[in-house]
């Protein structure tokens, strides 16, 4: 067959795999890849109810809807944020993702499905990566195949697509083609070595920094690693060109991603503090002794909404798939490159021990000493590297079976030891049903584990436990609900259980016994035997992605609802744009943003500091909770004093409406609308005090930063006579302005536009977040801007008349990454061309004279036995 040929079937044979993995997204293209129908667990936050939905509707599905929106009204990318939390930066946000490339098709196509098949090209590109790498390693184009697809269908990644958690898979498919570059970058090629720095530039855009840390983090240590062997054999100059040329391609990389870099970087003084956790607060989302039964299945310890194991099931599931295990286990044995081998196992072994996290140190001691890592909370995804090695591992364990084709004492071997294993494997199993089948659960006080239940306790004012009959246990599988009443004392043999009765299991281990054994007692057929088990492990992975990988219509999620629909029939309290609180179980921030509501609350992290100063104050309500103590003597006039800090802010941030699940008796306010919908009630209530978005004052009232005398001055300050400031700019004063309401003419986010008349001096207020690069222009001349409130933007109207103000947002640090990213560019643009320049001047000959590694013996024998393994060795850029 023609080589070419033969890389257009391979490329097909990973095209066909995902088309099975998501079969139903190819019957249903306009849909979305999430559960319909059951909300996923979450047993490491076990406080926060989850809805229906993923991260896809919680999170990125609004996001960048929004942004798509802005993009077609404004011609622009949107620099301010204003969905959330009164307004944040939308360039300086490090999971914005706006500057990659790829995303900018889901804009244009406005479809909410567009980032669920941006994902499946994104897997099918990971998997033409590791084709790519594993050739780049001398494999054959079979097992390259299959290393291939046990990436792009590996049960981690897809169960992180599940649960719509698109960035962190997006930079996770350029990890393969990282890892080709670096190979060349060690085998001293220039053209791969110079593709490292866009790829690793692409990687840190797509709005996720954990795995692009992670990947640099391992291919630095690597570079390190080289560079000892080096100085071991005295070739100290070939180590420090290594590490120059390595330290210039993470520069560069730095460089062509400033435009992303520097505003996060001026943003981070003003977001929220505390972001550096400490240690104490990393002990969830590792891996634990139980998730080594998922080894054996993915399902071993239930599906995303029947997880009894730690944690919850994406954040934690280390199985490949038992085929592609069996592989890895050929592989690690048998295959003759045993200085490849080694490197991808210590990856594999690693990532395995980092995911632990505190169990086995290797995350604790690095936490404490490596600049960056204390960033992130969940050690558990440097499972994405674990994966790729395994991935690896699993093509040259094909490789090592057919070349076993003609060694039938090694074959016969291997196929004995893999009986066993299996038979033991079998026994346990067997017993662990034996115990299920014996065990009776006993009762266990459980907390309501559905929307539902949470909403009608809440609203019948009680938020304790209480018992709930297995039978009654929303989403969860008889395994699940055992584990759940017998406290987890019996889950490993729940697991066993599970494991006994999963046809998938006793599929890929019927065909792993069967193929071996063909390949044991037919010697014309063990390289056929070989690829067949190859060709099954990618059936098994994608009958797993198959069963996995559900959808629903885009319609559940957005579109037309009773709550939208009544918020739009009742009258605001205040003319212009104005925003509601609502509790999130019941009136999502998707479906708020795509009705064009604008919530206070939303599902997201990246905050401005002095805004969620005000915000916080607001996470008591639409909660029953109980009444202040009698017994208390001051309980009563503190609940009061609560409330009108409260007040006070609901009001100062423009909140119109309050949309809950019962009818709310603090803050008393109108009920205008209610009803029910999807089996809850709902109760809409309107703020009779609310402030417009922009408005006048007459006078400033002297406060300091301090956000306990802010509040306290909330409470007793009426916002119409006066506003929160350091100090009156106009002075004392006779005749001010009085309280007026200015009209918002622009739906611009970057340049809002508003007008006013006065007839005297006055301070308007803006009732969105104050953040360095904010200027004002009255009546076209440059006006100063303050900070108000707090955390509110004013702008002083010293003359009578009618003013025009015009805001806008300038993103600190974009004009000066836009700089830097374009002379990189340009940079890496001359270097491109030299080294092709280069090649043409001096056809055939290497570019400069490189100094090799000493090959251990190993890899000697493996080369005298026909392999081509890998030489490490460095040879420095041109220069």
């Amino acid at each position: 067959m023609r080589p070419r040929l033969a890389d257009l079937l391979a490329g097909l044979a990973l095209c066909c795999l995902a088309l099975l993995c998501f079969a139903r997204l190819v019957a249903r293209p306009g849909a979305l890849i999430v559960d319909g129908r059951h909300p996923s667990l979450d047993h490491a936050q076990r406080e926060d109810v989850r809805v229906l939905g993923n991260d896809l509707t919680y999170v990125f599905l609004p996001h960048h809807a929004q942004v798509a929106r802005h993009v077609a009204e404004i011609g622009r990318l949107p620099l301010w944020d204003t969905a959330g939390f009164a307004g944040r930066p939308m360039v300086g946000n490090p999971q914005g993702g706006l500057f990659y490339p790829p995303v900018w098709l889901v804009w244009w196509s406005r479809s909410p499905a567009a980032l669920g098949w941006l994902t499946v090209g994104h897997l099918i590109w990971a998997g033409l990566g590791v084709y790519v790498l594993l050739r780049s390693l001398s494999a054959g184009r079979f097992a390259s195949t299959v290393a291939a697809g046990c990436f792009q269908a590996s049960p981690y990644l897809l169960a992180h697509t599940f649960e719509g958690h698109y960035p962190h898979v997006w930079v996770t498919c350029w990890y393969p083609w990282a890892f080709w570059a670096f190979g060349q970058y060690r085998r001293g090629r220039p053209r791969g070595t110079l593709l490292l720095a866009p790829m690793l530039a692409l990687m840190f855009l797509c709005g996720h920094l954990q795995e692009w840390y992670y990947l640099v983090f391992a291919l630095s240590a690597w570079a390190v690693v080289d560079a000892f062997r080096a100085l071991r054999a005295r070739r100290g100059h070939a180590a420090l060109v290594a590490l120059a040329v390595w330290a210039g391609i993470l520069a560069l990389s730095l460089g062509l991603v400033a435009i992303e870099l520097m505003p996060d970087l001026a943003t981070q003084g003003w977001t929220l503090r505390g972001g550096r956790l400490t240690l104490s607060r990393v002990s969830r989302y590792q891996l634990h002794p139980l998730n080594l039964f998922q080894l054996l299945g993915p399902a071993a310890l239930g599906g995303p909404d029947s997880y009894f194991g730690p944690d919850n099931y994406w954040e934690t599931i280390p199985s490949i798939g038992l085929i592609p295990l069996v592989l890895v286990a050929v592989a690690v044995m048998r295959h003759p490159g045993r200085s490849v081998v080694r490197s991808w196992i210590a990856l594999v072994v690693i990532s395995v021990i980092f995911a632990a996290g505190r169990r086995l140190g290797l995350f604790t001691l690095l936490f404490e000493l490596v600049p960056g890592m204390n960033r992130f909370r969940v050690p558990s995804r440097s499972l994405f590297l674990a994966n790729l090695g395994a991935a690896v591992l699993a093509g040259l364990g094909v490789e090592a079976l057919e070349r076993f084709s003609d060694a039938r004492e090694d074959w016969r071997l291997l196929e004995r030891r893999v009986r066993r294993v299996a038979v033991v494997v079998v026994v346990c199993l067997v017993l662990g049903q034996s115990f299920a089948w014996g065990s009776k659960p006993r009762p266990l006080l459980s907390g309501p584990r559905s929307a539902a239940g949470v909403m009608s306790a809440t609203a019948s004012g009680t938020r304790r436990p209480k018992a709930v009959p297995a039978s009654r246990i929303p989403c969860v599988d008889r395994a699940a609900k055992i584990a759940e009443l017998t406290g987890g004392q019996f889950r490993g043999i729940l697991a066993a259980s599970r494991l006994f009765q999963s046809g998938m299991f006793w599929f890929a281990l019927t065909v792993t016994l069967a193929t071996l054994a063909f390949g044991r007692w037919s010697q014309g057929g063990r390289r056929v035997a070989a690829q067949a088990l190859g060709a099954f492990a990618l059936l098994e992975l994608g009958l797993h992605g198959l069963v996995l990988l559900k959808v629903a219509p885009a319609e559940q999620f957005l579109g037309a609802d009773p709550i939208s629909g009544a918020l739009a029939r009742v009258e605001p309290p205040v003319a212009g744009p104005f925003r509601i609180r609502a509790r999130d179980i019941l009136y999502h921030d998707l479906r708020a943003s795509w009705n064009g509501f604008e919530k206070v609350n939303i599902n997201d992290s990246f905050q401005i500091q002095h805004a969620a100063d005000l915000y916080k104050t607001l996470y008591p309500l639409l909660y029953v909770l109980p009444p202040s103590d009698p017994d208390e003597p001051m309980g009563e006039a503190i609940a009061r004093f609560r409330r009108d800090v409260r007040q006070g802010v609901l009001d100062r941030l423009g909140v119109a409406f309050l949309v809950s699940d019962h009818v709310e008796p603090e803050p008393a306010w109108p009920l205008v609308a209610s009803g029910t919908w999807q089996g809850s009630r709902f109760a809409i209530h309107r703020n009779p005090t609310a402030l417009p978005r922009a408005y006048v004052v007459p006078r400033a009232l002297a406060a300091d930063d301090d956000i306990s005398g802010v509040l306290s001055l909330f409470a007793r300050t009426d916002p119409r006579a006066a506003v929160l400031m350091e100090r009156d700019p106009f002075g004392p004063g006779a005749a001010r302005q009085p309280f007026t309401p200015a009209e918002w003419a622009s739906s611009d986010p970057d340049r809002p536009v508003i007008r006013v008349t006065t007839v005297a001096p006055g301070l308007l207020v803006v009732a969105d977040t104050w953040m360095p690069g904010w200027t004002a222009h009255v009546d076209g001349r440059p006006a100063p801007i303050f900070r108000g409130n707090h955390a509110q933007r004013v702008v002083p109207l010293p003359d009578p008349g009618r003013h025009e103000i015009v805001l806008r947002y300038h993103a600190p640090g974009l004009a000066r990454g836009m700089a830097l990213t374009g002379l990189s560019a340009v940079v890496w643009t001359a270097a491109w061309v030299a080294t092709r320049s280069k090649k043409r001047l001096h056809p055939g000959r290497p570019l400069r004279h490189h100094t090799h590694f000493r090959r251990s013996r190993s890899e000697s024998r493996a080369s005298r036995a026909g392999s081509t393994p890998v030489r490490h060795h460095v040879k420095g850029l041109l220069t």
